[in-house]
This record gives structure tokens, C-alpha cells and sequence, in this order.
């Protein structure tokens, strides 16, 4: 299975939202080497901590995109949802013979396409609009008051 990480073709211009997708780039690094390596070990903790972030990640994201008005939310947010259905079918089937590399395959390869084309797109979005990195997280701009 082909290695994943992070470049900077991946960077969305947002040190946080950067920062969590470097997080997510690694544990699947990591689920990669562990499942390239035949190991007897049973995958599936390491798959469950990145459905956990995955999940962590997708609603930090979701917010922000809200928060920010980004006008393709519900096509953004419809995606995010349509992993969730296929990561949890996915590891329904977890008893299965070859899970380990069928699931690693579609997380490896959802992540990379979804970081390099719709958060790209919201990425260029937010430039276009001269909205500053810095005011992409989801915290609400500071009103100046002490």
C-alpha cells in the first residue's frame, strides 16, 4: 500500500485546521506501516483513534466553515457525512479477512483526495475573499474589549 505524508500542497493556509490534517496525515502514516507489515496484530484500535480524530477533526471543520459562511457548507458538510457512513460500514466489517487493508486503503485515499480538492477549494475560497488565516479558526473576531 502506498505511504501518505504530509505535504505542503496540503496546507488549507490555517495553522490550526493545518495542524490537525499534519495529526491525521500521521496516524494514517502510521496505519499504513502497520498494515504494510503483516503484523497478526488486530488493526483495529489504531482505525478506531483515527475514527476518533477523524471525527474531532470533522466537526472543528464543519464549525468553522458555519461560523465563516462559507456558501458550499452542505455540499462540504454532505461529504464529511458520506465518509461517516462509509468508515462505520467499513468497520462493521471488521472481523473480515483483509480488513485491515481495504480500510486503510479508503481512509488513505479519502483523506488525501478530500484535503487536495474540498479543502483546497474552501481554501482559495477564504483567499479570494482577503479573509486572514488567523481568522479562520473558530473563535469570533475580537470585539476589542477588555
Amino acid at each position: 500500500m502506498q505511504e501518505i505524508k504530509w505535504l505542503e500542497e496540503y496546507s488549507v493556509g490555517n495553522p490550526e485546521l493545518d495542524a490537525q490534517h499534519r495529526k491525521m496525515i500521521e496516524l494514517l502514516a502510521g496505519l499504513v506501516k502497520f498494515t504494510n507489515s503483516g503484523g497478526v496484530v488486530d488493526p483495529s484500535s489504531a482505525i478506531a483513534e483515527v475514527n476518533r480524530y477523524a471525527e474531532e477533526h470533522l466537526q472543528h471543520e464543519e464549525m468553522m466553515l458555519s461560523v465563516r459562511g462559507y456558501p458550499e457548507y452542505a455540499q462540504h458538510k454532505a461529504e464529511h457525512d458520506d465518509y461517516r457512513r462509509k468508515a462505520a460500514a467499513l468497520q462493521a466489517r471488521m472481523h473480515k479477512r483483509g480488513f485491515g487493508k481495504e480500510i486503510t486503503s479508503f481512509l488513505v485515499e479519502w483523506w488525501r483526495t478530500h484535503i487536495t480538492t474540498s479543502d483546497q477549494q474552501y481554501a482559495r475560497y477564504f483567499r479570494s475573499q482577503s479573509v486572514d488565516s488567523a481568522t479562520l479558526s473558530d473563535q469570533e473576531p475580537d470585539d476589542g474589549e477588555v
